[in-house]
């Protein structure tokens, strides 16, 4: 592509992306940009060059984006360094990147060196929703147990007791399935968790979403890829193997002897299986979306040629390019919304 460079640099390990590539997997489920998103319209002339560093899973999309940017802007030029989504918040805190796409949310031990720089955190967008179910393209997160477990459905503030020491959501302690409901047999069986191995990006998504930036408990079995066995496979072959197992993984990873929990925020409800609607409407609890993060000093404008960047993206026309990219999903509405009024 003209005034495209793309870098590719091996022997960069993406830890947004723990289990091995899963290269027959072709998603059959695609979705649509809701037809109520605002209509991109130009502003002015913009020149410049806009330097790109990060999530090589996000590659094909941010190329889509390019492309129809500069049909809108040709003084605009691109250079992209796709390389892993660890990669980005580096560029930024030295200076050799405009903007950073991380397929995950950025961890910790990368925030620091940026906010010890600079004193702020790096400002993240959101710019798509992560996928359904395909490997290292940011799934929905499945929470598994064995098909035996009577227990079909967790709020958010149990899975948070079952993993977590500081049980963040309230909940009382848990450490057998009888606390979280189940009855007979397994009413005083300990629960077996299961993890990854960290730092990771989908822990440390759990860790957000669930645990609330909670501490994780002691004894999880955890897991990382070992040949060609990926890590969220392994531990759906754990659970699979063991009737008081818990783990989080993809539904492409629910097999023989598991199943997938449906999940609510609260006792009240409603409770989301993670059907692929339920994804797309970013209604199951735990759907994810993909960003991307500058070095914005908090109370000052954004470079007007990476705001209209941000503005596209979060338009019809950007939204419709996910739906053309077939992996990741559009957003919606309401978080086009939410992420306009930031980027204004």
């Amino acid at each position: 592509m003209r005034n495209v460079r793309i870098a590719l640099c091996l022997g960069l390990l993406s830890l947004c992306a723990v289990a091995a590539e899963h290269p027959k997997f072709n998603e059959t489920l695609h979705a649509k940009a809701s037809p109520n998103l605002p209509t991109y319209k130009k502003s002015g002339d913009i020149s410049g060059t806009i330097r790109s560093v990060g999530a090589d899973t996000m590659e094909e999309l941010m190329k889509i984006w390019i492309a129809d940017v500069r049909t809108i802007y040709p003084d605009v030029n691109f250079e992209m360094q796709a390389k892993a989504s660890g990669t980005a918040a580096p560029a930024l805190t030295d200076g050799t990147a405009d903007i950073g796409p991380v397929a995950r949310e950025i961890l910790p031990n990368e925030v620091a060196p940026f906010q010890q720089k600079y004193g702020y955190e790096p400002f993240a967008v959101r710019v798509a929703g992560g996928s359904y179910r395909t490997p290292g393209k940011t799934h929905a997160i499945a929470i598994l147990v064995n098909s035996k477990n009577p227990v079909s459905k967790l709020t958010l503030a149990q899975l948070d007791a079952i993993y977590s020491k500081t049980r963040h959501r309230g909940y009382k302690e848990v450490t057998t399935w009888g606390d979280v409901g189940a009855t007979g047999e397994f009413a005083d069986k300990p629960i077996h968790l299961w993890g990854l191995i960290q730092p990771n990006g989908i822990a440390h998504f759990i860790d957000e979403r669930v645990l609330q930036n909670g501490q994780y408990k002691d004894g999880i079995t955890e897991r990382t890829t070992v040949g060609n066995l990926p890590a969220l496979d392994a531990i759906a072959q754990g659970i699979a193997a063991d009737p008081y197992a818990i783990g989080y993984s993809g539904f492409t990873s629910v097999i023989k002897d598991t199943k997938a929990l449906a999940l609510a925020e609260n006792e009240k409800g409603p409770y989301y299986k993670g059907t692929f609607q339920e994804v797309v409407d970013q209604k199951y609890p735990l759907s994810r979306v993909i960003y991307i993060y500058v070095n914005r000093k908090p109370g000052t404008s954004l470079d007007p040629k990476v705001a209209e960047f941000f503005k596209f993206i979060l338009s019809e026309q950007g939204q419709q390019d996910v739906a053309k990219e077939g992996v990741f999903l559009p957003l919606t509405p309401q978080i086009v919304k939410e992420e306009l009024q930031k980027v204004q």
